[in-house]
């Protein structure tokens, strides 16, 4: 469940090789991959097609619900962000939203895949971000802060960014800003997680809290729903 590999602020360029896998099942490779290497290299595979694959193969509906729910809590909770990381942004479709709703000058998209990133950069405008960091939570690598806001749609699921993480964007963010993610609601629910424990840990200790829990869509064609959170950082 811990993959963690050095962080690269510089993205070398990336090898162009045959597809190792169908859209149909690249998803669940995402969960076997037993290195962070071979998970990053699976996500660049997947890179051109996993807008499609979400939207339509996993939620069925044409809607990347794991971002727009988040985004739609984000609004409800954050009033004002100008320095944003997008942690896990992949492909970037977080960004152009986030820049309508805050207008912000500084947003980061980081991500362990280069391939995604490459993918966000080349949106319109690089979708709104102003820096990429290829890096691999819990370390946050060049994508320091202090941010006003922190997002992560999609990530915390089995396999990929451990709830460790949640400690480096405590720490990234300044007091008063906001740290706004989901988590698979089967996941969350599992102790062995390890998110339940740590999401309250923080808040005994005073670092951050609970602003909204909201379960919402997730992947509704797969029948799975997520715990949609927004925390207030009260101190690093």
């Amino acid at each position: 469940r811990r993959l963690c590999t050095h962080s690269h602020a510089h993205l070398p360029a990336m090898a162009v090789s045959s597809p190792l896998h169908s859209n149909s099942d690249i998803h669940c490779v995402t969960f076997a991959a037993g290195t962070p290497t071979h998970l990053a290299k699976v996500y660049d595979e997947w890179a051109a097609t996993y807008d499609d694959t979400v939207q339509h193969t996993l939620a069925g509906t044409g809607v990347h619900h794991p971002t727009t729910e988040l985004l739609s809590v984000v609004k409800q909770c954050v009033p004002t962000a100008k320095a944003i990381l997008d942690v896990g942004a992949g492909t970037g479709v977080a960004g152009p939203m986030l820049a309508a709703l805050y207008q912000p000058s500084r947003m980061v998209a980081l991500d362990l895949s280069k391939g995604m990133l490459e993918a966000a950069s080349a949106l319109p405008n690089q979708g709104g971000y102003t820096q990429f960091v290829q890096a691999c939570c819990p370390d946050l690598g060049d994508a320091q802060g202090p941010f006003d806001l922190c997002i992560c749609a999609g990530t915390f699921i089995p396999n990929h960014a451990p709830p460790e993480t949640l400690v480096s964007l405590v720490k990234a963010t300044q007091p008063g800003g906001f740290i706004c993610f989901s988590v698979r609601k089967h996941f969350f629910d599992d102790v062995e997680s390890g998110f339940s424990t740590l999401q309250q840990a923080l808040v005994d200790q005073g670092k951050w809290e609970l602003v909204a829990k909201e379960e919402r869509d997730y992947l509704p064609k797969q029948q799975i729903n997520a715990y949609y959170f927004a925390y207030r950082v009260l101190q690093h």
